[in-house]
């Protein structure tokens, strides 16, 4: 493993000073004297030394940045796939866009990825009986805040028990919000 790390090492340092960026090369702990060395080195010595099994470079792992790195690719992928339910579940960009600041390409995108075809005109609106049985359900699981990622999640929920677009229970949730 250390020759392919050398290597990968190597060669970011000498593309860096052919860039003319030195004080990247100095954070790997080179000094000037190291950088004009390796910088006059031919290719063929570069290959030597990068495939050397000595060891020259030092490997640490910051944990605390590691950790906090890895809540934050957590999160990320868990906002990836609540937008990525949202438009399985058939949200509207609007919904999208409310929830999750995603813009519209971005939307557009996922959709054909997906397979997924929005028919044009308006979503269709339940029945009374649908539509009564589906305020019940909020009332039983209703979040304070139906601006909130609880609250979408919850929406979610709601369109996945009853077969609906997700954009017609949030229009509907809505609708229900105002009159109160």
């Amino acid at each position: 493993m250390l020759p392919t790390i050398n290597q990968a090492v190597l060669s970011q340092v000498i593309q860096a000073l052919k860039d003319g960026n030195v004080r990247y090369c100095e954070a790997f702990g080179f000094d000037r004297e190291e950088l004009n060395e390796l910088n006059a080195l031919t290719f063929e010595e570069l290959m030597h030394l990068g495939n050397t099994s000595a060891q020259f470079l030092k490997i640490t792992i910051n944990h605390d940045v590691l950790r906090k790195m890895l809540v934050q690719v957590r999160q990320e992928q868990k906002f990836q796939q609540l937008v990525g339910q949202a438009v399985q579940l058939g949200g509207s960009i609007a919904l999208i866009s409310h929830y999750f600041g995603v813009s519209t390409a971005e939307i557009s995108a996922r959709r054909r990825l997906m397979g997924i075809h929005v028919r044009q005109g308006r979503n269709q609106v339940p029945g009374e009986e649908e539509e009564a049985a589906l305020w019940n359900r909020w009332q039983e699981i209703k979040v304070d805040n139906i601006d909130s990622i609880p609250a979408l999640e919850a929406m979610m929920l709601l369109a996945q028990e009853r077969s609906l677009s997700l954009t017609v229970v949030w229009n509907l949730i809505r609708q229900w919000e105002k009159a109160e």
